[in-house]
């Protein structure tokens, strides 16, 4: 078992159902941060949902405002063996090895197929999206003749008639729905382009493509196209013989050039006219047609090779600091290394304008739409080991607070008030409604209205990526007004009730998404209080470290005297409800009233709670959909003694499912299992979250796949089993052993500082 190899060993047409196809193109996806492609085969599948999603590329829908905008297929080379076509579905299948190579970033294939007509041939792909050169797309395509066609009187073997014809292919939708329209097509010589436009929000997309080969006696033919251009490659192929073919796509966006149609043209000229050098492209009107045909198809596949050298080395740089060593447990080994390449691929390491969606650009679940999911879920990992990328992660709400200020004087409160889902504008893009996908009941989406925790969200991992690097700069220039700028929406929504003696925060949803229109829920308000009291320390650290700043924007957001004393009585009084007795916090007031739920009626069912009781139902039980309470007590672990998180662990952890109620909470609550000494629990758990996608334990990995979850498995194996946790100026583990592990190794970054743990059972 290669722990670094994520494979399938067959592939039977008969039995394959399409949520198991879906399901596999999630989990072959490739990608680089710039562009997401899914496993779709290059010469396509009935029911096949190809996808190439570009960071920060959308268009519009009705209902959900905008999607990511599935570009033009650019996999596509479809094989013609004797005039008969190959795909999966036709002839027969004798051998067959699909393999995701996480450590270089390759996805790879071997076919022994047999056609209908009785040819044998073995086909081998491997494609990468270049993680050293992040507008590249690659694939080498090989076909041997395994067997003669047919025979004469003498025994003497014909050689087949092969066509290979590499495509861009427009006529792909999300779901339905179709975004792009071609603007024009052409070629340059061998080089062929596609131009391309989204219907509504008119971003242009210009992809470029060689198809190559050094075989002698194949011939090319470029075919015009507005929905399909293609590069056509013809000849014979003697038995026992390959041909070897190199597909090289370059795609740039007018988010990346006002000339994208050029500049992508003079940046394929350069690769392949330059090997595959390309920091100095060739000028535009350099073109191809000054070298002979022979020498393009030469230079191309030495292009190719150089592409993938980088690409590799580009990849082994990521591992040496975020590769998790996991020794005694080979499941768990590979499941975490693929939840750490899935994080990569979905995160830019430089573009600040986006950030990154729950499904990643690996599907067309949510949209597109970033969540809060990436502040609390995925950010820590980048904050320790790529705190680069976590900063351009904080940048982009920092380019939304305008938007979040809008939202806010909207809703009559002050401050910044943060969507809950957002694109690049950070309007709210949460849809109004839509049909349950468990009950098929049309259900409201109040989120984008009441569910208002992401505030605090954002807040605590600006302050967490402060913490962890030291990042003073950030935080006086980007992150302080951030801060001051989501106290003050709090301090403007909290409701002051002198007859209560205390402030509120009413009407909201909390992380249990299951309990709507509750009040004081336990998580936000009591990360809201914490929000403002780090604001509050923050001004005061920016006032010593950077008076000029402090100065600013106190005039610029009015933080009078008047308004800092009232952020200070909010803190002192805003409701949180904690059974003094027990030390259990109330997640919302009246949650202690609500009707218990028998779960043991439901045993061996496939579906959450919600699903079962419905929308209106489940709202009157205690029974949680993912960690509330147990949240609060994880990020501010910190502020509650042992006691008190074991008090509220034995309470809400038996109320929530675990296994149906959401894919964020499994991870997450390894941490807290952990430090109760629940090891094997933790184990358990942590495991539902790094195969949930692997195994497609929830059934909905066709979607894309659970971001928040592979944020969360890291945090669950750092946090959780090695305990690691910072000090002011140093650090401490406490190593929680499950099972057979006898080691747990893993780097990151502490005040700028690369540091490297190696824990041995």
């Amino acid at each position: 078992m290669n722990l670094w190899h994520v494979s399938e060993d067959s592939f039977d047409p008969k039995t394959l159902t399409p949520k198991k196809l879906h399901s596999q193109e999630t989990v072959y996806t490739i990608g680089n941060g710039y562009f997401g492609t899914r496993g779709t085969f290059e010469e396509s599948y009935p029911k096949a949902t190809p996808a190439t999603l570009l960071f920060g590329v959308f268009d519009d829908i009705p209902i959900a405002k905008e999607e990511l905008a599935n570009a033009p297929d650019w996999l596509l080379i479809k094989l013609f063996v004797n005039g008969e076509r190959f795909r999966l579905d036709k002839g027969h299948i004798l051998a067959y090895h699909r393999t995701l190579d996480m450590y270089n970033g390759i996805l790879s294939r071997s076919v022994l197929w047999e056609s209908p007509g009785g040819v044998r041939l073995k086909i081998t792909s491997e494609r990468f999206a270049s993680l050293a050169d992040e507008h590249v797309g690659a694939i080498r395509y090989s076909v041997t003749a395994e067997e003669p066609a047919t025979t004469t009187g003498n025994d003497s073997q014909e050689d087949l008639a092969i066509v290979l014809r590499a495509t861009f292919n427009t006529a792909v939708g999300n779901y339905d729905i179709m975004h792009w329209e071609t603007v024009d097509q052409g070629q340059d010589n061998t080089l062929l382009w596609l131009h391309t436009e989204t219907r509504h929000s008119a971003v242009q997309l210009a992809q470029t493509m060689t198809f190559t080969t050094q075989v002698p006696g194949f011939d090319t033919e470029i075919v015009d196209s507005d929905i399909a251009p293609s590069i056509r490659l013809y000849g014979t192929l003697a038995p026992g013989t390959t041909l070897t073919t190199e597909k090289i796509v370059v795609m740039y966006t007018s988010r990346d050039s006002e000339k994208p149609l050029q500049t992508a043209i003079q940046y394929h000229q350069a690769l392949i006219n330059g090997s595959g050098q390309t920091t100095q492209p060739q000028a535009y009107n350099t073109s191809l047609a000054q070298t002979t045909a022979q020498d393009i198809h030469s230079t191309a596949s030495r292009a190719y090779d150089v592409l993938l050298a980088k690409h590799k080395e580009a990849w082994q740089d990521y591992w040496k600091v975020s590769d998790i060593i996991i020794e005694g447990d080979d499941k768990a080994q590979l499941a975490i290394r693929y939840n750490l390449y899935q994080l990569r691929i979905s995160a830019s390491s430089h573009d600040s304008r986006y950030s990154i969606a729950a499904k990643g650009l690996t599907g067309f679940g949510y949209r597109g739409h970033v969540f809060h999911d990436t502040e609390i879920f995925m950010l820590p990992y980048f904050t320790y080991v790529h705190p680069s990328i976590a900063r351009n992660l904080l940048l982009y709400r920092y380019h939304l607070l305008p938007a979040a200020r809008a939202k806010a004087r909207r809703n009559g409160y002050e401050g910044a008030q943060y969507p809950w889902e957002s694109t690049l504008n950070g309007e709210e893009t949460t849809p109004e409604s839509m049909i349950h996908p468990e009950s098929g009941e049309l259900i409201a989406i109040l989120n984008g209205r009441i569910e208002l925790h992401i505030n605090s969200s954002i807040a605590y991992a600006v302050y967490q990526y402060w913490y962890v690097t030291g990042d003073d700069e950030f935080m006086q220039q980007y992150g302080a007004e951030i801060l001051l700028s989501i106290a003050e929406f709090w301090g403007s929504r909290a409701e002051n009730h002198p007859e209560h003696g205390d402030y509120e925060i009413n009407d909201v949803i909390g992380p249990d998404e299951w309990h709507e229109h509750v009040n004081n829920n336990a998580f936000t308000n009591y990360m809201a209080r914490w929000t403002i009291q780090t604001a509050l320390d923050t001004l005061d650290w920016l006032h010593t470290t950077a008076p000029n700043k402090a100065s600013a924007l106190t005039q610029q957001l009015d933080l009078t005297p008047k308004r800092l004393d009232h952020w200070r009585d909010v803190v002192a009084r805003l409701r949180i409800s904690q059974d003094k007795r027990t030390g259990v916090f109330e997640q919302f007031d009246g949650f202690f009233q609500l009707k218990p739920l028998d779960q043991s009626k439901y045993a061996g069912r496939t579906i959450s709670y919600q699903g079962i009781l419905g929308v209106e139902g489940v709202q009157e039980h205690q029974i949680v959909k993912q960690a509330d309470v147990l949240m609060l007590l994880t990020l501010l672990d910190q502020k509650f003694d042992l006691q008190t998180k074991r008090a509220n662990w034995d309470y809400y952890y038996p109320i929530t499912d675990h296994d149906y109620g959401s894919s964020l909470t499994p991870a997450l609550h390894t941490i807290l299992a952990c430090e109760l000494g629940l090891t094997d629990t933790g184990y358990n758990l942590f495991m539902k979250g790094a195969l949930v996608d692997l195994e497609n334990l929830r059934g909905n990995t066709p979607e894309g796949i659970h971001g928040a979850c592979c944020g969360a498995v890291w945090q669950a194996a750092i946090f959780g089993f090695a305990g690691l946790r910072l000090t002011e100026d140093s650090y401490t583990t406490a190593p929680s052993w499950p099972g057979d592990w006898t080691r747990l190794a893993f780097t990151f970054f502490h005040d700028g500082k690369q540091i490297s743990i190696d824990l041995r059972k």
